[in-house]
């Protein structure tokens, strides 16, 4: 779907403008305002969730996914951003993610009659693009977020890389793996 007409979410048109750094306000206190709003929402948006979790039919919610999210990159991207946005907001708010997850799952899959055990682990390793670059050599792949800090580091051609290290795959895999790689940009 367009972003220009896209109807409003939990951000309206002039919301979405202003945090793509489209719009400027003639006051400080207008830009504070429009935050406030904006968190606001964000809240009251959370909040919904609670409520689409429990009372959006099973049709309409599988409609949203499937005939909207399922074939669509952007889609599909708004749905990784969306758990961007929750790991976040766990983390700011003192909250354990994965304890949040397993909560969640167990919370969906006891819908369907069934118990569910979530394993959830998070291994950081900082972004660097000499580690890398190595990795790359070594192992002959790299995650997709791995690739767009690459993309956007400095000291890095990854157009270059990709020259080197690239393999041949076949045709209709190299579509799906655009499409992927498309979706993960920081």
């Amino acid at each position: 779907m367009d972003r220009a007409e896209r109807p409003r979410g939990v951000l309206s048109p002039a919301d979405r403008a202003y945090l793509r750094g489209e719009t400027t306000f003639e006051s400080d206190q207008s830009e504070r305002n429009a935050r406030a709003r904006i968190r606001d929402r964000v809240l009251a948006g959370l909040y919904d969730a609670d409520l689409l979790a429990d009372a959006l039919s099973e049709r309409d919610r599988e409609l949203v996914f499937e005939k909207h999210v399922g074939d669509d990159s952007e889609g599909v991207r708004a749905l990784i951003a969306v758990l961007a946005f929750l790991y976040r907001g766990a983390e700011d708010a003192g909250l354990d993610f994965g304890t949040l997850l397993e909560e969640g799952v167990s919370r969906a899959e006891a819908d369907r009659n069934v118990a569910a055990s979530v394993e959830f682990d998070v291994h950081r390793e900082p972004l660097d693009a000499d580690r890398l670059t190595r990795k790359l050599r070594r192992t002959g792949s790299l995650t997709l977020s791995e690739l767009a800090y690459l993309r956007e580091a400095d000291d890095v051609s990854l157009d270059r890389l990709l020259d080197r290290y690239a393999t041949d795959v076949e045709a209709e895999k190299a579509d799906d793996d655009w499409v992927q790689a498309k979706m993960t940009s920081f």
